[in-house]
């Protein structure tokens, strides 16, 4: 509700000649884009008393989208054609956009990973994938020793060999799982369990345990890049913004610019 009176206010001055909008709503948003850009400084000094960082978070959600009010007040709602000017619209929409992407991937896929199945840190993540592939590769090779026959040992090395391996790319949390190679690799398998014998189908089925879990780590280790790495371009682009949007304010105080 203060936002709202505060905007209303700003376009109120603007039209009745009170005050020259692009001077209060440019020193406005210059200040907004400061104190977003501590909320990372925050993060870094918990020990500080300065409130709670969920409250910091909430108080940067708000302001960071009021300040598209005032960026769009500041420019009179069009992009002048200035090049200064059109790039600081661009690395503003690219701000804005990032942030609004980091807020739905913070909100979303935490829960996400916590149902998705086995809970794991970024830094268990090696550890745990070396574990899965020592686990599979003994499985295979007490197969091909036990039961003398060479259907699972040319399914590992034909699929699983690779697959354990690799590591998944920072998309791999979007889009539906039976579309995953994951789920490919369990139909392959469980088809060619009518080939197998008995005791070969016990351990074809606690290898498909195991791709499952492959799948819920290669889940967990792509959602924790993405939480980490969306940062990577927001905080740069923010700081990029607040440099350039000091020297457009200095320029535009020293030769009467408006804009």
């Amino acid at each position: 509700m203060g936002f709202a009176l505060i905007t209303i206010a700003v376009w109120v001055w603007s039209n009745i000649g009170m005050a020259p909008t692009a001077i209060y709503t440019g020193t406005s948003l210059l200040g907004i884009t400061v104190f977003l850009a501590l909320f990372n400084l925050r993060k870094k000094l918990p020990f500080l008393p300065l409130l709670k960082a969920s409250t910091w978070m909430q108080f940067h959600i708000y302001i960071g989208l009021f300040s598209v009010l005032v960026f769009l007040l500041h420019i009179g709602f069009h992009v002048r054609s200035g090049t200064l000017e059109i790039t600081l619209a661009i690395l503003f929409a690219l701000v804005a956009i990032s942030g609004v992407f980091g807020l739905f991937l913070t909100r979303s896929l935490p829960k996400t990973m916590n149902q998705s199945g086995e809970a794991v840190s970024y830094e268990q993540i090696p550890r745990r994938r070396k574990e899965i592939y020592d686990k599979v590769q003994a499985l295979v090779e007490g197969a091909e020793e036990s039961c003398e026959s060479s259907t699972l040992p040319e399914f590992y090395l034909e699929h699983l060999n690779l697959y354990l391996k690799t590591r998944p790319s920072v998309i791999h949390s979007f889009g539906p799982k039976k579309r995953r190679y994951s789920h490919r690799l369990e139909n392959e398998l469980q088809a060619r369990m009518r080939y197998l014998s008995e005791d070969e189908i016990l351990i074809a089925k606690e290898i498909t345990e195991w791709i499952s879990a492959k799948e819920n780590l290669d889940f967990q280790d792509a959602s924790h890049r993405l939480l980490k790495g969306w940062l990577f371009i927001h905080i740069p682009l923010t700081w990029g913004l607040i440099l350039l949007g000091t020297v457009h304010g200095i320029l535009a105080l020293l030769y009467g610019g408006s804009s």
